[in-house]
Parts: structure tokens; C-alpha cells; sequence
């Protein structure tokens, strides 16, 4: 044993032992080995009588525990205090990728990959029988490394079961987890364990078409209980989506009762003019009990554009679509998509513009087209970046476990990220679009049409951040959001060019690269280090957010809102573009269902619903130990209001909230 792994030994830390133990083979070889080792040995979770077992937070007992994007991470700090040089040498070999992205431009995202396992297929078939395609792959390191990671993961489930049976757990939970994941499922309820304990594997990202999986195995049982578990796992531990799609089933009700009152998972609901009413009318209860679920999609525009965009998706894995993370565009089991890979802040880029091109621009044509070949000059940065960092990401940064769940990296025998699942793109955000669709349409009027201000005064009252001046623009009845056909006829043209900025460009892995606007709480990262600007916005505020008008803005009503956010080009930014819709309880289920498709008719995507009152949220910020279980949406996803910042919990306080809804 060479020195490194012999001082894991000695302080018993058996991950950091078998991660250099061999220190010639592969970096996915050792990974994998470091995993089998911590599900050999690693602390087993409490049994507390849920039906589902594991649930709660996975406390490992070790310094290292799974990564669902480095597919094996460590506390280096705490580890440095018991073995520096081990720390030392994990740092070197098992650390060095990082992202070669401008950090200006990584709102929101920055080389991170949200996945979704194949749960179908470990349903179906059980892990055993990945045995036989494993063994068949030629790489030496690879071929054994997924040998050692699916019997790290069986005598994982087998101390599970036997911590069960000694913890006197019902007899069918203890035999579920003699059976899976390593053999197929048998009934509901063993498919609703296997979904939960691989979901742990995997570090609870993604829920996938959970009712799909389900559905063969259901016999018309209630598993509400069990949904509600799964549920709190994933929430627990942060993870993100699910997707429901049509034919609907009775079980499509259990799953959206279910998420009364969750955070998480943000549930995806496909809808068109054929969705059962009773869909519907569960859709909408669950959006009262204020947990922001569901989001509702449109599988026309979203998912005819992708086969459209990608013709390599087969037909069949279509009705698999699930959004990761947020939103972003990916098929359940078999996906590898930058989710999101950078964040283009147009903002920012717009604030350079303005400081460098405003005062020679002879009219505004000729600034608009300077705007454009900057926001250009940073894509094609942007773009050439990532193909660099994802390149070296697949040398430097294997990830075992996705390589095991995710098809086709076993039968391909290509590691998950060096391009072996099914399906591989690249999505980037763009951040701050509204705020730059407002800030040149306010450029366009008061220096160029009115001639009001100079350019050069422009930019002192911006530099010196004149709140009168900020409310002025603010003020200008050409804007997005409420109504104005000048200004979202502009939206469409300034969209459709941003967009366009990624068409014909390829990463190094996948088919290419997808638009999307998607901000959460980077709304304010976003924005913070830039100055006042011409939408109004004054220095170091959040960014608006994703594609919902600036506050304030939209209040001509939902109608005249939501023709101004789908006067955007949406269907060229399919990666998604999210909307936030703000109403109170009181809404009518009849006019929510005729807006969502009249909204969905005009080629709208996405449309997700925060359901709470403003005085709820006002005594929420006065109060917040009194309302830690208020739920909002921000971004893409559902979080707990108290949960934000003190600066996004004002943003969220200060939206319109819909009327007559």
C-alpha cells in the first residue's frame, strides 16, 4: 500500500484508501472502488417508520460521500484537519477540473449537469442484469470499475435490509430491499422503494416520469403515502423535477394530490385542449394548497421543437421528456445536458455597450447593431468555452454511477461524460433579456426619437444612479409587459437575433446548444455588480426575472402580460424560457384553465404559478418563524420564502399579482 492510501488507512478512512490504493489505474477505476468501499461500510440512515426506506438526509460517517457531478466529493476542509497530505493529493488528482467560462457570465449556471437515472430499466430489469452488457466492455478499468460499483451497491441494499430486520420494519419493506434494485420489481410498492433508493444513489436530483414508471406495476392501490415519502426525500436533500405526461390515469391524481404542500419536486404538467377535466381540477387544487405545483408545459411547441431541432431523439422516448433541474430539456433516463452550462448576462453586456458606443452611435440602428456584435463576440467566447471545459471535464472528471444509469454508456462502453449517454446538448440562459428589451427601447425614445437626454447625459445620470431619471424610464408607456404593441414587436425582433447567436454551433459533446432564460435566485447575482441601467433598474439590483416583465411593469392584466412574453421568440429557445404567474387563492379554476391555454395557443411554453396572497407574504417577511413552510416560485423552481434572500423575499413581495383570475 503506498503512503497515501496507507494514511486513509490508518485514521480508517476506507474510501480514501481504496482511491489510491492503486494509483496507476483510471481515474473512473478509482472512483468507482472508492464508491464500493463507502457503500461497504459507510454509516446506515436511522429506520423512523416511513414507508420508504432510506428517507431523510444520508449522513455517510466518512469525509468522502457520493456527488451526483463529480460522482465522488469529499469535505476537504474537515478532511485537511485529519490527513493533510491525503487531502492534498485528493485535491490534485480527483479536483482538477474547473471550468475555463467567463465568470461574468455564468449566472446561474456553470458546467452543471442535472440528470435523470433509467428507474424504467432498473424497475424492469434489476441491476443484475446490467451484469452480462458490463462485462462485455473492452476497457480493462471502465468494465471493472461498474463490476465493483454494482456490488458496492448490493451490499448496500443488503445492510439496508438487514438494519431493517433488526430495526423491526414491516417485513414487506425488508424483503423490498432483498429484491431491488438488483432484481426487477414485483408490485407497486417494491417499484416505489427501488425508485427511492436509486434516486439516493444518484443523490435525489431528479424524479423522471415517476407515474410512467410506476404505472405497470399499480393496481389501482392509493400510494398517496408513498408518493408523499418520495417526495420529502427528494425535497430534503434539494433535488428537483418530475414530469407528468398524457394518456392520464387515475394514478396522474395521486400523483399531483401528493404534492400538496411540497417544495419539491417541481412537477411538470403537460396539458392541451384534451386534458381530462379532472386533471385540471386536481391541477388546481394542489396550486391552492400553495405549494407552486404543478408548472404547466406545452407538449406541442416544447416537444415538436425539439424533435424538430434534434432529429437524432427518437420517436419513442418523445413522451419521456423531463425537464431537469429547473426546466431544462432533457428525456428521462438517457440524457447528458448542460443544465445550465453558462448564463449570459446581456445586461452586463448592454452596460458595455452603452459606455463604449453610445456617444459615436449615429442613430439607433447603428447602436442596436453594436449591442448585437458585442452580445456576439461574448456567445462565441461563451461557446468555444464550454466545448473546451467539457472536453477536459471527460478526461478529468468521470463520474461512475451516471455511467451505470444513465443509457447508453454501458452498451456505447463511453463514460457518461465523454458522450456516453443517448442524448447530449448544450443549454445556456440567457440572463437580464427583459431588462435589455426595456433598456433599448428606453435608449431608442428619449435619445433617439425625443432627443431628451444626450447620450453623454445618458450616461451620467446612469453612472450617478438619478432616481428620477431611473423612474422616468421607468415610466415609458413603450415596454414590455403590459400591452404594447411597438414593444413586443421589438422583444420579438431582439430575441429571435440573441437567440439566433447559437444556431450552427456545436459543443465538443452533443448535438448542440439550446436557449433558455432561466434565473432563480441568480436574478441577483446577476445584477449585482452592475450599475443603473435604462430600464430603470437602479445600480446593484436583481436582474428581472427569467422572461416576466420587469416589476411594476405588468399591469395592464394577465392577458396583455402574457401577449408581451410570447411575443418573445420562444420557440427557438426550447432549453426552457420560465415564467412566473402570481395569483391569490381566489382565482376561478374556469378562467386559470381558458388563460393557460389561450397562453399555450400563442406558442407559450411554460407557465408555473405562485398561489399566496401579498399580505401573506408581508406578514411571511415580518414573521418569518410563524411561515417557514410558505412556499413560492422563483426561477424555475419551488422554494421556502424564507429561504431567499432579504433582497429576493422584497422582489417577491413587490410582483404583480394577477386579477380577475
Amino acid at each position: 500500500m503506498n503512503a497515501i492510501a496507507q494514511q486513509f488507512a490508518d485514521i480508517g478512512e476506507y474510501v480514501g484508501a481504496a482511491l489510491f490504493a492503486e494509483p496507476e489505474r483510471s481515474l473512473f477505476y478509482r472512483k468507482a472502488l472508492g464508491l464500493r468501499r463507502l457503500y461497504e461500510n459507510c454509516d446506515l440512515p436511522e429506520y423512523t417508520g416511513k414507508p420508504l426506506y432510506p428517507s431523510g438526509k444520508i449522513a455517510y460517517g466518512s469525509h468522502f460521500f457520493p456527488n451526483n457531478n463529480r460522482g465522488l466529493s469529499v469535505d476537504l476542509n474537515r478532511l485537511r484537519d485529519v490527513c493533510p497530505e491525503g487531502a492534498e493529493a485528493y485535491e490534485r488528482e480527483f479536483f482538477a477540473f474547473t471550468s475555463s467560462l467567463p465568470p461574468e457570465h455564468v449566472v446561474g449556471g456553470n458546467m452543471y449537469t442535472h440528470t435523470i437515472p433509467n428507474y424504467h430499466r432498473i424497475l424492469a430489469e434489476g441491476l443484475d442484469a446490467y451484469l452480462p452488457r458490463i462485462e462485455k466492455i473492452a476497457d480493462r478499468d471502465m468494465r471493472e470499475g461498474l463490476l465493483h460499483l454494482v456490488e458496492g451497491i448490493r451490499a448496500f441494499a443488503a445492510r439496508c435490509a438487514d438494519r431493517l430486520a433488526q430495526s423491526g420494519a414491516p417485513e414487506r419493506l425488508v424483503s423490498a430491499l432483498r429484491r431491488v434494485p438488483m432484481q426487477p420489481a414485483r408490485d407497486v410498492f417494491e417499484a416505489a422503494e427501488c425508485w427511492n433508493f436509486v434516486m439516493y444513489l444518484d443523490r435525489c436530483d431528479n424524479l423522471g416520469c415517476l407515474e410512467k414508471g410506476l404505472l405497470p406495476y399499480w393496481k389501482g392501490e392509493d400510494i398517496v403515502p408513498l408518493l408523499e415519502n418520495l417526495y420529502e426525500n427528494l425535497d430534503v436533500n434539494v433535488g428537483w423535477s418530475m414530469a407528468l405526461h398524457p394518456p392520464y390515469s387515475p394514478l396522474t391524481l395521486q400523483c399531483l394530490r401528493a404534492a400538496k404542500g411540497h417544495r419539491r419536486p417541481m412537477i411538470e404538467l403537460f396539458v392541451d385542449e384534451n386534458t381530462p377535466e379532472e386533471v385540471w381540477e386536481t391541477a388546481f387544487d394542489t396550486v391552492r394548497s400553495g405549494s407552486g405545483q404543478p408548472a404547466f408545459y406545452n407538449p406541442h411547441v416544447l416537444l415538436r421543437g425539439l424533435k424538430e431541432r434534434f432529429p437524432v431523439i427518437r420517436e419513442e422516448d418523445i413522451p419521456f421528456f423531463c425537464g431537469g433541474g429547473c426546466t431544462e430539456a432533457m428525456f428521462d433516463g438517457c440524457s447528458n445536458v448542460g443544465s445550465h452550462d453558462a448564463g449570459i448576462n446581456l445586461l452586463l453586456i448592454l452596460e458595455n455597450t452603452l459606455k463604449t458606443k453610445l456617444t459615436s452611435a449615429a442613430d439607433f440602428e447603428s447602436f442596436y447593431a453594436a449591442f448585437m456584435a458585442d452580445t456576439a463576440e461574448v456567445t462565441d467566447t461563451v461557446t468555444r468555452e464550454i466545448a473546451n471545459s467539457q472536453e477536459r471535464r471527460a478526461k478529468l472528471n468521470p463520474v461512475p454511477m451516471r455511467t451505470l444509469l444513465v443509457d447508453d454508456c454501458i452498451d456505447r462502453e463511453i463514460e457518461y461524460n465523454a458522450g456516453g449517454a443517448r442524448y447530449s446538448w448544450s443549454q445556456i440562459s440567457f440572463a437580464g433579456l427583459i431588462n435589455v428589451i426595456d433598456g433599448l427601447l428606453a435608449v431608442r425614445e428619449l435619445v433617439f426619437r425625443q432627443k431628451k437626454y444626450t447620450a453623454a447625459e445618458v450616461l451620467e445620470k446612469l453612472s450617478a444612479n438619478d432616481a428620477e431619471f431611473l423612474r422616468e424610464c421607468r415610466l415609458l408607456p413603450v415596454s414590455y409587459g403590459h400591452g404594447s404593441a411597438e414593444a413586443d414587436a421589438f422583444a420579438h425582433s431582439l430575441s429571435a437575433d440573441v437567440f439566433a447567436l447559437l444556431d450552427g454551433k456545436k459543443p465538443w459533446m452533443g448535438e448542440g446548444f439550446l436557449a433558455s432564460s432561466v434565473l432563480f435566485s441568480a436574478a441577483a447575482q446577476g445584477g449585482a455588480d452592475i450599475g443603473a441601467t435604462p430600464d430603470g433598474r437602479a445600480a446593484g439590483a436583481p436582474l428581472a426575472d427569467s422572461v416576466a416583465p420587469i416589476l411594476g411593469k405588468d399591469t395592464a392584466g394577465p392577458t396583455a402580460m402574457l401577449k408581451s412574453v410570447t411575443s418573445l421568440d420562444i420557440p427557438h429557445a426550447l432549453g426552457v424560457p420560465v415564467l412566473n404567474f402570481n395569483i391569490e387563492p381566489t382565482f376561478r379554476n374556469d378562467i386559470l384553465k381558458s388563460l393557460i391555454l389561450s397562453y399555450m395557443e400563442m406558442k407559450g411554453i411554460h407557465f408555473q404559478i405562485s398561489c399566496v396572497s401579498r399580505e401573506m407574504l408581508e406578514e411571511a417577511y415580518k414573521n418569518p418563524d410563524l411561515h417557514r413552510n410558505l412556499i413560492v416560485r422563483v426561477g424555475g423552481y419551488s422554494e421556502y420564502f424564507c429561504n431567499l434572500t432579504d433582497e429576493l423575499k422584497r422582489a417577491v413581495i413587490a410582483r404583480t399579482i394577477q386579477k380577475g383570475v
